[in-house]
C-alpha cells in the first residue's frame, strides 16, 4: 500500500472536514503512525521486535454518542464520508473551541531512526556484558530498550490543523544478584523524549545500578505497623498517579466509580500539598503538544493547598460537566478507543530540606523506588510497594531495607503529609493502561514527602 505524504494527508483531511458543518455536528479525523523498536536481553532470551510505521486513520462525529470509523488503508479516505453521515441540529452537543494550527517536530540529539538495528542490539549487549562481568554475584542482568516515534495529524471542523512528531525512548536495567540462598535486585529506569543518546545516560548509571543490586543482598526486612515515613519522588509519583489520579478521571466520575466525586472544592490532602497533571513538561515520556481530540495541552492544577480543584477531562466529559479540558483525551492508537488519561502527574515541590525531614523522626522508614501499585478509584484504598527502603533511627538514615508495602486509605495518607521537599522535581517514565489494555506513555513524580503516620509491612 502506497503511503500518502504529509502534504497529501493535510489536503485530504481538509477536504473531508469541510464536508461537515460545525453548526450541525462535531467531526474530527486523526492520522496516527508509530514506528517502534524493542530489544530485550537476559540470560535466557534475546528478543528483537521492529515495527516500521504502523499507521491508520480514525474519524468520528458526536450526536449524543460517538460514531467512529477506523481505517488501516489511508488511500481509502472516501469511505469516511460514506460511513459518517451528515446530520443537522446536533452542533451544540459538545463544547465549541477555537481552532488552531501547529506543526511541531521534536528533534532528538541523535535520531534513532538513522541508527542501524545491529548497533542498537550491540548497545544492549554491551550493557548486559558489563553487568555480567561487574561481579560474579550478578547472575542475570535483564535489559530492555524501547524506542517509539509517534506521528499524529489531527483536523476537525472547528479549524484545527495539527501535526506533532515526537520520539520517546526508554531503557530498563535490572541486574539480578545472588549470594548463597539470597536473591534480590534494584533497577534503573530512564525514559523521555530522547533519541539514541539515551545510551549515554544508561552508561553513566550502569555501575550504580550494579552496586545497588548487590547492596540489596544485605538488605533487612522492614518493620510492620504504623510509623512516620518518607516517600521518595518515585513513590510520591506512584501515589499521585495510581492511587489518586485514576479517581480524578472524569469518565469515572460520570459513571459514579470514583470516591472523589463528592469532594470537589473540599480538602483531600494536607494544606501543604499541591498535585498537578501537565502534558507540557519538557522532554518527559508523558508529554505532547495536543491530545487526540485536538485540545491544546495545559497544566491542570488538580489539588491546591490540599483542596481538590479540578478533575481530568476529555471533550465529552468537559461538555457534560461544563468544564475546560486540558488535553487528556488520549488513544493508544487509531485502532483503540479514546479515554480520559493522565500525562505527567506529580506532587509539586514544597519548602522542606530532606535532611531536616529525616532529622525530626526518631523511628521511621524511607520508601524508595516505586515498584507496584493498585488503583482503587471506587473505594479510595491504597496499596503501593517500594522496591527498597531505609530505616530511620534517632534522626538518621541507617539500615537498608527490602521492599516495603504501604497500605490504608488514600485521603488519610494525603492528609497526614506534614513536609514536602523543596528540591527539583524528579520524574519516572512509565506506561498506563485503562484497565488491562489501551496503554499510553505517562510520567509520574515529585519530591520527597513526609507522612506523620502510615501503615507499612514487608513487601
Amino acid at each position: 500500500m502506497k503511503q500518502k505524504s504529509y502534504d497529501e494527508i493535510f489536503s485530504a483531511f481538509e477536504e473531508i472536514t469541510n464536508n461537515y458543518n460545525r453548526n450541525n455536528q462535531y467531526f474530527d479525523i486523526l492520522y496516527d503512525a508509530i514506528s517502534s523498536v524493542s530489544i530485550k536481553k537476559s540470560n535466557s532470551d534475546e528478543t528483537i521486535s521492529v515495527n516500521d510505521n504502523k499507521s491508520g486513520v480514525v474519524a468520528r462525529t458526536y450526536t449524543g454518542n460517538w460514531e467512529e470509523v477506523a481505517l488501516e488503508d489511508i488511500t481509502k479516505l472516501e469511505e469516511i464520508k460514506r460511513k459518517i453521515p451528515k446530520v443537522s441540529g446536533q452542533g451544540n452537543q459538545l463544547q465549541n473551541f477555537e481552532g488552531w494550527k501547529l506543526n511541531e517536530l521534536v528533534t532528538p540529539k541523535i535520531d534513532p531512526q538513522k541508527i542501524s538495528i545491529d548497533k542498537k542490539i550491540q548497545k544492549v549487549r554491551d550493557i548486559f556484558e558489563y553487568l555480567k562481568d561487574y561481579d560474579e554475584r550478578i547472575i542475570n542482568p535483564i535489559i530492555g530498550y524501547v524506542e517509539m516515534n509517534f506521528t499524529r495529524i489531527f483536523f476537525n471542523n472547528e479549524g484545527c490543523q495539527l501535526r506533532q512528531v515526537i520520539p520517546k525512548t526508554r531503557i530498563f536495567i535490572q541486574p539480578i544478584a545472588k549470594e548463597g540462598n539470597k536473591i534480590d535486585f534494584d533497577y534503573l529506569s530512564i525514559g523521555g523524549e530522547y533519541g539514541f543518546e539515551i545510551f549515554d545516560l544508561a552508561n553513566e548509571n550502569m555501575e550504580k545500578a550494579a552496586k545497588n543490586s548487590l547492596e540489596m543482598l544485605e538488605a533487612e526486612f522492614p518493620p510492620s505497623g504504623n510509623y512516620p515515613i518518607i516517600l521518595d519522588p518515585d513513590m510520591a509519583g506512584l501515589i499521585a498517579h495510581e492511587s489518586f489520579g485514576h479517581g480524578l478521571e472524569a469518565d469515572q466520575i460520570l459513571r459514579d466509580r470514583s470516591y472523589l466525586k463528592s469532594l470537589l472544592n473540599k480538602q483531600v490532602a494536607s494544606e501543604i500539598c499541591d498535585i498537578s497533571d501537565d502534558p507540557n513538561v519538557p522532554h518527559e515520556l508523558g508529554s505532547y503538544f495536543f491530545d487526540d481530540e485536538g485540545i491544546k495541552t495545559q497544566k491542570n492544577y488538580l489539588v491546591e493547598n490540599g483542596i481538590l480543584k479540578r478533575f481530568i477531562h476529555n471533550r465529552e466529559t468537559s461538555s457534560k460537566m461544563d468544564k475546560t479540558p486540558k488535553g487528556n483525551g488520549r488513544r493508544q492508537s487509531f485502532a483503540h478507543p479514546l479515554f480520559v488519561r493522565m500525562s505527567n502527574t506529580y506532587f509539586e515541590p514544597g519548602d522542606y530540606d530532606l535532611n531536616e525531614m529525616i532529622s525530626e523522626i526518631d523511628e521511621g522508614v524511607i520508601l524508595n523506588r516505586g515498584y507496584f501499585g493498585m488503583e482503587d478509584p471506587l473505594g479510595g484504598g491504597l496499596q503501593v510497594t517500594s522496591k527498597k527502603g531505609y530505616l530511620i533511627e534517632n534522626g538518621e538514615k541507617t539500615k537498608l531495607l527490602k521492599s516495603v508495602t504501604l497500605s490504608g486509605g488514600v485521603l488519610e495518607l494525603l492528609k497526614n503529609i506534614d513536609a514536602v521537599e523543596k528540591a527539583n522535581l524528579v520524574y519516572k517514565p512509565g506506561t498506563c493502561g485503562k484497565g488491562y489494555e489501551d496503554f499510553v506513555p505517562v510520567t509520574s513524580g515529585g519530591t520527597h514527602l513526609r507522612v506523620k503516620k502510615a501503615l507499612i509491612s514487608p513487601g
